[in-house]
């Protein structure tokens, strides 16, 4: 325990140091903290580009269209192939009466 002790008070100075020490220090940390906090941001697309990254042209939009179209249709096309089946009564009971 001793060892774990001494670990957290070595963490502890550490930030101490971080965040109340010289002002060249302080500013150095709280830059790194607003890096590491924007780059998720950026890496998602909200940068300088605005976020239209994931926008797609007229004609991929008309293909994806058309795509979707032609699977509905082969869907109901295969929908009408399958035999219908006759609806039987659902009595649990019916042979306890």
């Amino acid at each position: 325990m001793a060892g774990f002790d001494a670990a957290i008070i070595s963490i502890l100075d550490s930030a101490r140091f971080l965040l109340f020490g010289d002002a060249e220090m302080r500013t150095f940390t709280i830059a790194a903290i607003i890096a590491a906090l924007a780059v998720p941001a950026h890496a998602q697309g909200y940068g300088k580009s605005g976020g239209k990254l994931g926008t797609k042209s007229d004609e991929q939009l008309a293909a994806e269209r058309q795509k979707k179209q032609n699977e509905e249709n082969e869907y109901k096309d295969a929908l009408k192939k399958v035999p219908d089946q006759a609806v039987k009564q659902k009595d649990p009971w019916g042979n306890m009466r």
